[in-house]
């Protein structure tokens, strides 16, 4: 609560102490997104890796000087960049007493493919500091509460769902996709249940379970890969439902699954359908999330045991 708050209490008193708290609670969101893309970066490593992607080789006492930062410090980094790999060192030849640093390749190559990540973060940094026009502690505090609200490591990400999924594109099904259709399925089931006779049927024949009898099977592709699927299949009594959507784990948050459920219910209002049902369980709070954001609700029946696992119908009207 803001009264137990000692240092905000404090005021200017504490000003030191309040921007390294904000700088410690910026990195760790920077930090999460490094580790979760695999990235062998720390956010202390920035301003020297950076400034050497600009201009290199330089000294240590050169970087010291051009970043505001101690020569402990810096020596610091550079050793723990030198560690990573990232960096090397080397005597100059002119002066032996000064140590210069350079970027290895793998250096080169983390910048570059750092660099994308690093527009997102500067634009929400951006848009977090630029959000009132007030006095600094105030800007401070509307900081500390916007990242409240939402922290660095979410408001990164969403920018980058936004612009990773304009780059998402769905595709029909084609006969070459069918063991895609298949192992994309077959791990989203293994990772929250298990492959049921019911599935595997019409995992394994796609164009006889579900094209054949006048349904449609949509893939999601990002850069060249297909990163998830869904399938609108028609029913016995000539409704439609929508079902065997997934997306790989490592794609999902970009908004595929998204793309995927309004292809597929643009497909059923195109077949003059009057609405759509799914079966879902209970238990997958995200997938229950987008469905009702799409106008799903559940049946009032509740459970249905069309499959072992838990399992409630929800259905979409079509106006």
């Amino acid at each position: 609560m803001p009264g137990n708050d000692l240092i905000k209490s404090l005021g200017s008193l504490a000003l030191a102490s309040r921007l390294k708290r904000l700088s410690e609670r910026l990195m760790k969101g920077v930090s999460r997104l490094y580790k979760e893309m695999d990235f062998n970066m720390e956010p202390r490593w920035f301003p020297v890796l950076y400034l050497l992607g600009r201009k290199s080789p330089l000294a240590i006492t050169e970087i010291s000087g051009r970043l505001k930062l101690t020569h402990p410090a810096i020596n610091q980094v550079a050793g723990q960049l030198e560690k990573a790999g990232l960096v090397k060192s080397r005597k100059d030849q002119a002066d032996e007493r000064r140590r210069l640093l350079s970027l290895t390749p793998s250096g080169q190559q983390l910048i570059k493919n750092l660099q994308p990540l690093w527009d997102d973060i500067k634009a929400v940094s951006g848009d977090l500091a630029n959000s009132e026009e007030v006095s600094i502690l105030d800007d401070i505090a509307a900081l500390e509460n916007a990242l409240d609200r939402r922290d660095m490591y979410w408001r990164v990400r969403d920018r980058q769902r936004r612009r990773m999924s304009n780059r998402i594109e769905i595709i029909p099904y084609r006969p070459a996709y069918k063991k895609y259709f298949r192992e994309i399925n077959r791990a989203w089931l293994r990772e929250y249940f298990s492959v049921e006779n019911i599935d595997r049927k019409m995992l394994d024949d796609p164009n006889g379970q579900i094209l054949k009898k006048g349904g449609y099977v949509f893939f999601a592709r990002f850069e060249g890969k297909l990163i998830g699927t869904g399938a609108l299949l028609r029913t016995k009594d000539n409704g439609w439902e929508l079902a065997k959507m997934g997306v790989i784990k490592k794609f999902r948050g970009m908004g595929a699954g998204t793309k995927l459920a309004h292809a597929i219910i643009a497909k059923a209002k195109k077949e003059k359908a009057k609405e759509i049902v799914l079966y879902t369980s209970p238990e997958l709070e995200d997938a229950l999330k987008l469905y009702r954001n799409l106008g799903f609700r559940t049946c009032k029946s509740g459970k249905v045991d069309k499959y072992r696992r838990c399992t409630i119908m929800m259905k979409l009207k079509i106006r």
